[in-house]
């Protein structure tokens, strides 16, 4: 799975999800700071990777993406890639796809 950290994505996140082979960039690697959302979801779209945000609020009713993982900054490390596994196990293709990884733990 590819995915794109949004720009309030923790390194300790990025790094778990690095470690178990996951090809991830973040956000400020593509776009400039403060970019929106429809810019990062845009950006996910032509880079063929999965949103992994906090941003509940403004990412949990999207469509027409590549998928959209929602975690919490309190997860553990472990467990939000552990989350990660489980749902690129679940589903084939992520695509128009939200998921609440704190629903997999």
């Amino acid at each position: 799975m590819r995915i794109l950290a949004d720009e309030n994505i923790v390194p300790a996140h990025v790094s778990a999800l690095e470690s178990a082979g996951y090809d991830v960039r973040r956000v400020g690697d593509v776009l400039e700071k403060g970019a929106g959302d429809a810019a990062v979801l845009n950006a996910a779209s032509q880079e063929n990777r999965v949103v992994l945000t906090y941003d509940k609020k403004d990412f949990s009713d999207t469509a027409g993406h590549p998928g959209v993982l929602l975690a919490s900054e309190t997860m553990a490390p472990r467990k939000l890639r552990n989350a990660v596994e489980r749902v690129e196990q679940a589903y084939p293709e992520l695509e128009d796809v939200v998921e609440y990884l704190s629903d997999w733990t």
